[in-house]
């Protein structure tokens, strides 16, 4: 047995090392898995609940600011009930809503329009301030979407339109104006319809305030129409796409067509989906409760076409995306991809460990290996040997079998330590122990007894069989003899003893009873013997 074998070092440290890394891998990946699993958890709700908090506030801020508008489209109607309507009454108005305009500075045109369509007040604003439009350049706008969807309204309704960019003469006015109009009908007092008042809301104001307060999100803000397309996007080049023929098909219904059919079927809420996550909710949820609105208290309100959606998308690809990942792969990837440093850390303890626990299982087993068999020969020794020996024979009693014990002694070591030294005393040992392994089994084993003593233990051998065994073993020593040219020869004495196994048969018995036999061999062997070869002159 070679304690020092390089392989056998290797094997073991490289089995040590695949062991700890792999189980100190798993308790690292496991524990930053729960650890980062909880980290994003935190994160993910943190990141929620902010998205949640400008949702509400971009919802709380536009309803508010479309509240005041309704409040003043309210307080311009009613104040028409003063005035008896006709042309002597028209010019006082006009002053009063030109004074109104010069104030509120949100309104691009303030307007009252007969039955048939006819302008018959209009107040329009601009950065000069705002002026009356004379009754020469007055038009008809019975053709326009808002006239025809207002003029049917009944008392106490309001009518807002969708948000849209003004158009004059069938083209986009320039620079871009985005419009929201309100409208709500005039009534004489026997309840019949007047004409209308419309307000068109210069929506830029609305559409600011949604931009600063989206700034806090941590993701994109968009405001959806009720089609599905984008009024405010950071990417100016997807806004208003439905004002334009050639960019019609640009959407985020069309971008976005599943998330979409789930945000029409919600007022608001969640989504969290391949593409990212979605918070939204609708922006005109109007509570006509008194309790909770008073401005519009017993106020109907009517859309020309649907509601706003205000959605912040997080995408999936973003920093902060990646927390809505519920896929465990893509977590595991994640531990791995950041604790590599770590993991090459374990990798080097776990190497280092494995040389100190190689180390240490080496020296054990010299201790142990010193302590059962013999240092010159390999064999096992007296104490070692005596022991296996006793447990193989309780094996046998208990189990079956059979064992033969051949005692040898090698003639004449004496001799060739002294004549010729303990270096040719040893190699003779050696001889004699490698001739005796090279011919039994590997169940059989050899016990050195004392210097020149030896046990050989033939199990499932009887005494017959073990003499075969040991022909063929001092063959080999007769084949030495005469094939090398050493300064002495080989000579073995032996005796073997079956184990019979009856009730009083002792081990020590046995290994006597073959000690016996080998000293009778011995005397007639030593007749005449000479060891030591002459030396030739």
């Amino acid at each position: 047995m070679n304690m020092n074998s390089f392989i056998a070092k290797k094997k073991y440290i490289l089995k040590y090392s695949i062991i700890l890394f792999i189980t100190l891998s798993l308790i690292f990946i496991s524990l930053s898995s729960i650890f980062q699993y909880n980290i994003m958890n935190l994160k993910k709700q943190e990141i929620e609940k902010n998205e949640n908090r400008i949702v509400r506030l971009e919802k709380d801020i536009l309803r508010e600011q479309i509240d005041n508008v309704i409040s003043d489209l309210l307080f311009l109607s009613d104040s028409l009930d003063l005035y008896s309507l006709d042309e002597s009454t028209y010019q006082d108005i006009a002053k009063q809503w030109k004074v109104f305009s010069d104030r509120k500075k949100i309104y691009d045109q303030i307007r009252y329009i007969d039955l048939s369509g006819n302008e018959i007040i209009r107040i329009n604003y601009s950065d000069k301030g705002s002026h009356i439009i004379n009754k020469s350049e007055l038009k008809n706008k019975k053709e326009r979407y808002y006239f025809k969807d207002s003029i049917s309204l009944k008392r106490k309704q309001i009518y807002i339109s969708k948000l849209d960019l003004n158009v004059e003469d069938g083209k986009v006015e320039q620079p871009l104006k985005s419009m929201m109009r309100l409208s709500t009908p005039v009534f004489d007092n026997e309840g019949n319809v007047k004409g209308i008042v419309i307000l068109n809301y210069y929506a830029k104001y609305l559409l600011d305030d949604f931009g600063a307060i989206s700034q806090n999100s941590v993701g994109e803000a968009y405001l959806l129409d009720s089609n599905g397309y984008w009024i405010y996007n950071k990417d100016k080049d997807k806004e208003w796409a439905f004002m334009y023929e050639e960019k019609k098909e640009i959407s985020f219904k069309n971008e976005y067509p599943k998330e979409w059919s789930y945000i029409l079927d919600n007022e608001e809420g969640t989504l969290n989906t391949k593409n990212g996550f979605y918070t939204f909710s609708n922006i005109m949820q109007i509570d006509t409760d008194s309790s909770k609105n008073k401005k519009l208290e017993n106020i109907d309100i009517v859309f020309g076409e649907g509601n706003w959606t205000v959605v912040l998308f997080i995408p999936k690809d973003s920093e902060c995306g990646v927390l809505f990942e519920n896929d465990p792969f893509e977590l595991l990837l994640n531990v791995l991809s950041n604790g590599k440093i770590v993991l090459l850390i374990i990798l080097i303890i776990s190497i280092l460990f494995s040389v100190l626990m190689t180390m240490n299982k080496i020296s054990k087993e010299k201790i142990k290996y010193f302590s059962e068999y013999d240092e010159m020969t390999g064999v096992l020794n007296r104490r070692a040997g005596l022991q296996n020996l006793n447990k193989q024979y309780t094996d046998i009693v208990n189990n079956g079998g059979g064992i033969s014990i051949c005692f040898i002694d090698i003639n004449g070591l004496k001799d060739v330590n002294d004549a010729l030294g303990h270096e040719a005393g040893d190699e003779l040992i050696m001889t004699v122990v490698k001739g005796i392994k090279k011919h039994i089994k590997k169940s059989d084993f050899v016990i050195r007894m004392g210097g020149d003593e030896f046990l050989v233990i033939f199990v499932n051998l009887d005494i017959e069989e073990a003499e075969n065994v040991w022909e063929r073993i001092n063959n080999e020593y007769k084949k030495i003899n005469d094939e090398e040219n050493r300064a002495y020869i080989v000579s073995v004495s032996h005796g073997i003893e079956e184990c019979k196994f009856h009730h009083n048969e002792y081990i020590d018995s046995i290994i006597n009873s073959a000690d016996q036999k080998m000293y009778n061999e011995k005397r007639e062997i030593k007749k005449g013997l000479t060891i030591v070869r002459k030396k030739q002159d």
